[in-house]
């Protein structure tokens, strides 16, 4: 007999692994720098505008995602809504600023710091990604699947059935990859702050890899316990 969640696995690590590109974090390309785009004040001031907005617009629906968001801790919560509402006030700041800016020299170093003193598409939504998907998978994903390997060695076990013995044991090796991926991955995605990526471009981008792959390894092994079921059935 199929136990629900043996059904419900590979359909929880398919909505996981949609979620990577989840519209409320995706992550969009800063505008080029202010100095190429506009020389005149007002069009300093139409540039910043712009991008205050729409970076307030992605800011506005991070956090009602991770408010509501199912999975993430409750100090990984409160850390990924600090940072976001302090961007998101940092933003509007700036948006009067520009706005009330009186020449060109004050409005591009204003509308230079939405890209130096902030990094909202390039940290602060990335990371608040990552923890959401790191959360959910070690404090429920990888759990259920690990209580489903359990249950279904002792099945494959009795049943002799070489190819499902085959499955389990990369059942249980996808599970331990997906594990040793995301420990610690949260709190890492957090601690990356504007600095950090300034200095090096690169610092999110091992940690999305890390995500990715424990997401893949994740998927991976509820295919192994969909063919293990399917294999039992024979």
């Amino acid at each position: 007999m199929t136990t629900p969640l043996l059904l419900a696995a590979p359909l929880l690590a398919g909505a996981l692994i949609t979620g990577v590109a989840a519209p409320a974090f995706a992550d969009g390309s800063p505008s080029p720098t202010p100095s190429r785009t506009a020389a005149s004040l007002s069009g300093l001031q139409a540039a910043g505008a712009a991008d205050t907005s729409k970076r307030i617009t992605s800011l506005t629906a991070a956090i009602t995602r991770i408010t509501a968001a199912k999975g993430l801790t409750d100090a990984d919560r409160t850390t990924i809504l600090d940072t976001l509402n302090a961007d998101l006030t940092g933003m509007r700041s700036l948006a009067s600023k520009i706005a009330a800016d009186t020449t060109v020299a004050q409005a591009r170093a204003d509308v230079r710091s939405i890209f130096t003193q902030y990094r909202v598409y390039a940290v602060a939504l990335p990371q608040a990604r990552i923890a959401v998907e790191a959360d959910r998978l070690s404090g429920t994903t990888i759990p259920r699947l690990q209580a489903a390997a359990s249950k279904l060695a002792s099945r494959v076990s009795a049943s002799g059935n070489s190819g499902a013995q085959a499955e389990l044991a990369d059942l249980t090796t996808q599970l331990s990859t997906a594990q040793a991926d995301v420990n610690g991955l949260s709190a890492a995605a957090l601690a990356v702050t504007p600095s950090d990526d300034d200095a090096d471009h690169s610092a999110m981008t091992a940690l999305r890899d890390k995500a990715k792959a424990a997401l893949a390894a994740v998927k991976q092994a509820a295919q192994d316990a969909k063919g293990i079921r399917q294999s039992l059935k024979k």
